[in-house]
């Protein structure tokens, strides 16, 4: 290897390595980010503040997804069951 293909080579890894490290700290923030966002939506669901489905609108994550975000974090829901089975005798 020739020494302008050893710089050529060393300079392409020192780019490469440049871009490595801003793409982690790219990544380190959008997880801080979703992070502050989860816990700003369990703070809100626990709050009764506002509905999953209008909390979906004004967020990335689907109806759906509020849901499981708040089951995880243990939030009740708005409803209890009413329907019972039939199988149970009471």
């Amino acid at each position: 290897m020739t020494s302008e293909e050893r710089e050529r080579e060393a300079a392409a890894l020192a780019e490469l390595d440049e871009l490595t490290a801003a793409y982690l700290k790219a990544e380190e923030s959008l997880a801080q980010a979703r992070e502050a966002l989860r816990a700003g939506i369990v703070k809100h669901l626990m709050e009764r503040n506002a509905a999953p489905g209008k909390i979906a609108a004004h967020s990335p994550y689907d109806r759906n997804h509020i849901r499981r975000i708040g089951t995880q974090a243990g939030v009740p829901p708005l409803r209890t069951k009413t329907v019972r089975s039939a199988k149970t005798s009471d």
